[in-house]
């Protein structure tokens, strides 16, 4: 990874997120790195697994993936754009008609990851950017899959944020 990190911007349950800067392209990135602490070689596996959703979804409102590897410790990472704002939860609230187009724009962004087969899995507003200039981008793929098969298990997600056929499969 050719790049210096300037500072922790975000943790989750797989990892951690930078700012970093890229060396030689001379730009602002994020690089989400694995935790070294909880089975490194399955949240690895997440970790790339995610990289690759995102990088396969191409899409205005998915920020992309520019490079993924290994750090000299052997944890995975993966660095992206860099997306300079807000989360949806700590933005300010707007009128009624940009509150719509906003969510508009989400549903647009989801839309397209569903008709890829993805479903995100953890929307929520901690997960949506409002960029500096009125974009909105979706974060955090790490528990996206596969719209679910008749051998899938477990729940993931954010409780009071699945739809009620994902936080209670079967009923």
């Amino acid at each position: 990874c050719s790049s210096d990190l300037l500072e922790k911007v975000g943790a989750g349950g797989m990892g951690t997120v930078y700012r970093a800067r890229d060396l030689q392209l001379a730009r602002e990135v994020a690089i989400k790195v694995v935790h070294d602490t909880r089975a490194p070689a399955a949240l690895a596996e997440c970790l790339r697994a995610e990289a690759h959703t995102v990088a396969a979804l191409e899409h205005s409102s998915i920020p992309p993936v520019y490079e993924i590897g290994e750090l000299a410790d052997g944890r995975a990472f993966y660095v992206m754009r860099f997306v300079h704002g807000t989360t949806l939860a700590r933005a300010e609230r707007g009128s009624l008609h940009a509150s719509l187009r906003l969510f508009l724009r989400l549903c647009e962004t989801v839309a397209h990851a569903h008709g890829q087969g993805v479903v995100h899995r953890d929307l929520k507003p901690e997960n949506v950017m409002l960029g500096a200039h009125g974009e909105l981008y979706v974060m955090d793929w790490g528990l996206a899959g596969a719209f679910a098969s008749e051998g899938a298990s477990g729940v993931a997600g954010t409780p009071g944020f699945m739809a009620p056929e994902q936080e209670h499969p079967g009923s």
